[in-house]
């Protein structure tokens, strides 16, 4: 029996959703979708510190430039250390009324994504920025992979004692990124670019204190 000719899509959005149909990715569609930022979390549901460590083994497995593997991780996990690194952030420039998670909806665990020093004190060499997105990327959808679901949110927004509250050389090292993460206590959706109230594609919350992330149709970023 032949099979039935699928109905042409309506739209640039359809035709993607029935590519990953096709070609068996629903699965990975759905896990892009839903690897949000989070920035609130059930602090009461510990992130063990092996399941950091497995999220750090599957970064440093990841492509890099050169395989040249300058990147270095520094996994954080107890409770009074992860109170130290939380000090040093800033969360959610968008959010100008939320000064950032209160107790009880902490981070439980931290990864540093640092960079060594070709000569101390001077920068990592500009590739080590590229390394570090595809290793938080890593991180980030192995966190959401998990049963059950870890959240993680990603900082390059932290005061310049941050490597000190972790006991590493700033001479030796480069902190690149540092990403949170715990159980998630909020819920994100993708929106449409115009969804916010105030105009802008800054990501917002309702008043149910859902997470709202606009984004640009695939029509709009095709060039």
């Amino acid at each position: 029996m032949n099979e039935a000719v699928p109905e042409a899509p309506s739209s640039v959005e359809s035709m993607a959703k029935q590519g990953c149909e096709k070609l068996g990715l629903e699965a990975f569609d759905a896990l892009v979708r839903r690897a949000r930022t989070c920035r609130r979390f059930d602090e009461s549901m510990r992130v063990p510190r092996e399941f950091l460590l497995e999220l750090a083994e599957l970064a440093h497995l990841a492509p890099c430039g050169a395989n040249a593997q300058r990147l270095r991780f520094h996994v954080v996990s107890g409770a009074e250390d992860c109170a130290r690194v939380f000090d040093e952030l800033a969360w959610a420039g968008a959010l100008k009324d939320w000064p950032g998670p209160d107790e009880g909806e902490r981070p439980t665990g931290y990864i540093a994504i640092l960079a060594e020093r070709a000569v101390p004190g001077k920068p990592a060499a500009p590739i080590t920025d590229v390394d570090t997105g595809i290793a938080a990327q890593t991180m980030m959808f192995a966190a959401r992979s998990a049963t059950p679901e870890v959240a993680a949110c990603m900082f390059k927004a932290f005061t310049s004692h941050a490597i000190d509250a972790m006991g590493l050389d700033n001479d030796k090292y480069e902190l690149k990124l540092i990403m949170a993460f715990g159980v998630p206590a909020e819920t994100q959706v993708i929106d449409a670019i115009d969804s916010n109230p105030d105009g802008s594609i800054n990501y917002w919350r309702d008043e149910a204190q859902v997470h709202h992330v606009p984004k640009r149709s695939l029509a709009d970023v095709l060039v």
